[in-house]
């Protein structure tokens, strides 16, 4: 998309992340691609891109306004910043079924659990995402609605372990330790059932899913 002149720089704070990303853009023979470990709230170089980009990333921010507006002053005057989140619940069941089923057998963590901040649904409410882009000095904010479905697994085993793994449901059972434990056969039994009506085809599972596709300028210099 930027063309031979043009320049994308990665930025995780996982370095597991970064080496696939590098082994893709070596596979890929993208020589014009590089990869930094940074945390985007703090990290991002000033005025330095034309586009910024973040994918199921900004819900998870502790100061999300600090973080946005890191984003923005990381953008030229009249860039563009591009984030994707997920909608509501209701919209997500590919999350929100599996956190339903495995809370019938365990409790909701409390709050000294350790979470990835805020949560995957923050950012569901256009409204309050509104307000944190113009607090962040971003103008011109649209939103758009994309309906997709997940793959979450090739099997009943693979999408169970990936929704114990992650997400909701994965907070869920791992701060409840021993007890997940000791009620893993019921969970997963429960788990097996919720995700099979949803079986399409011998070889994947998938899920609806929803997000908004957030775009806002940079119109400061």
């Amino acid at each position: 998309m930027v063309g031979p002149s043009g320049e994308v720089v990665g930025v995780d704070c996982c370095d597991a992340f970064l080496e696939i990303a590098r082994q893709d853009a070596e596979t890929g023979g993208a020589a014009n691609v590089s990869f930094l470990r940074g945390d985007a709230e703090v990290a991002l170089p000033e005025a330095a891109f034309d586009v910024v980009f973040a994918r199921f990333g900004t819900m998870f921010f502790a100061n999300p306004v600090a973080a946005l507006k890191r984003m923005r002053k990381a953008l030229k005057p009249g860039g563009k910043m591009v984030h994707i989140v997920w909608r509501e619940r209701a919209d997500n069941p590919w999350l929100s079924m599996a956190n339903e089923v495995v809370l019938r057998f365990l409790e909701q963590p409390g709050e000294k659990a350790t979470s990835c901040g805020p949560g995957p649904f923050s950012m569901a409410d256009e409204t309050f995402v509104r307000n944190l882009m113009e607090a962040a000095g971003y103008t011109d904010t649209v939103f758009r609605r994309v309906d997709a479905p997940v793959l979450i697994g090739n099997d009943i085993r693979e999408a169970i372990e990936f929704q114990l793994s992650l997400g909701p449901a994965g907070e869920v059972f791992r701060e409840a330790g021993e007890a997940a434990e000791e009620k893993r056969g019921e969970i997963e039994d429960a788990l097996a059932d919720a995700i099979g009506a949803h079986q399409l085809g011998r070889d994947s599972i998938v899920m609806d899913s929803s997000s908004w596709v957030i775009s806002a300028v940079n119109a400061r210099g």
